[in-house]
């Protein structure tokens, strides 16, 4: 161990004694005093800017009586966006009328589509308003179960099918009638509900007559109907057929709300208006059924639809005045205690402003 000691020490010694003999080699330049002023690698680059997380949508319910093309309005501002550039996210539930006027006065949801349902129920002493009015005449044909009822006086003292007692369907009928010089109290009204009833009582012959949406009428055609058609009351009757009410406490409590909701609402009609293609294909997601069906259905619609969301107020009053007298209350209220249109004239005009257009 000692001599491994000595040699080592003796290859130390050497070493160090060739290094004495070398000459050091020149010192390095000095760096330049502004690359000592340089900060880190990692601080030349900016920090990235942390994700922020997009603003949470606020969630409202609307509901809707039925899937057709009179509510395509609000399935296009769905579909295209425009109620989450609001803000919005929208779950929309299938119910009737009646259903959806007293979700709303229990705040379940916030907006109901059953305008025209609404207006009874306001006649009625309940707290709403209608804001908005999609269409100004009923997209339904009233037709007879077999061909021995050719014409409207023939269902005098008959039956005719509806959806339900007091809804559009029997409104409308009651005009129809009213205008051919007809007593409206003269049929009997038969509530066979929503969906495929009303048809399906005609084909069957359960009922003298029915009123049917158009989608109906294009399958009874479709099927080869027994009966005629006795009126159109698309071309004949104006009134409130689709539109939205809200409640009065939500008009007070959140006014931003509602705007918004109609703003959106509105660049969803006007889509509808400009875009029959684009339009069919958003409406077939929803509902399910062919173009075929589809597109009679939109065709009549956009003949009803009205200019800006309005109804005009002699049509406003001669409405209220045959609820009225259906329900029997006062028919001398003002319409200015059933409508609000503030919101829907305010979103035309701030998007007229703006130089709004829809777009694909």
């Amino acid at each position: 161990m000692l001599s491994a000691f000595r040699v080592a020490s003796s290859v130390m010694v050497v070493t160090l004694a060739l290094a004495a003999c070398t000459p050091a080699p020149p010192a390095p330049a000095a760096a330049p005093a502004v690359a000592e002023a340089q900060p880190p690698a990692e601080r030349a680059v900016p920090a990235a800017a942390q994700p922020t997380a997009p603003p949470s949508l606020r969630k409202i319910r609307v509901d809707y009586a039925s899937y057709s093309a009179v509510y395509a309005p609000h399935f296009i501002a769905a579909d295209k966006g425009y109620y989450a550039e609001e803000g919005l996210e929208m779950e929309m539930v299938e119910a009737p009328g009646t259903t959806g006027i007293a979700a709303v006065l229990a705040g379940e949801t916030q907006f109901t589509t059953s305008a025209s349902s609404s207006l009874s129920a306001i006649l009625s002493g309940s707290p709403m308003k209608i804001i908005y009015t999609n269409a100004d005449r009923p997209g339904y044909e009233l037709w007879s179960s077999g061909p021995e009822i050719r014409a409207l006086p023939d269902v005098s003292g008959k039956s005719v099918g509806i959806a339900g007692r007091g809804d559009t369907m029997e409104i409308s009928t009651r005009l129809l009638l009213a205008q051919h010089g007809l007593d409206p109290d003269g049929v009997t009204f038969a509530a066979l509900g929503f969906g495929s009833g009303r048809l399906a009582a005609v084909e069957s012959g359960a009922v003298a007559a029915a009123i049917l949406g158009i989608a109906d009428v294009e399958r009874l055609r479709q099927d080869g109907p027994k009966g005629v058609r006795l009126a159109d009351a698309a071309r004949e009757v104006k009134m409130l057929y689709t539109g939205v009410a809200t409640g009065d406490k939500l008009i007070a409590d959140d006014a931003p709300l509602v705007r918004a909701f109609l703003r959106a609402t509105v660049k969803g009609r006007e889509y509808a208006k400009r875009y029959k293609d684009e339009t069919l294909e958003i409406l077939g997601k929803y509902n399910g059924l062919p173009r075929d069906v589809n597109e009679p259905d939109y065709d009549s619609t956009l003949t009803t639809m009205t200019e800006d969301g309005t109804l005009a107020p002699d049509v406003q009053a001669a409405d209220a005045r045959v609820r009225a007298e259906l329900i029997g209350v006062p028919a001398d209220r003002p319409t200015s205690e059933m409508y609000d249109y503030r919101f829907v004239k305010d979103a035309y005009a701030e998007l007229q402003q703006r130089g709004w257009q829809p777009a694909r």
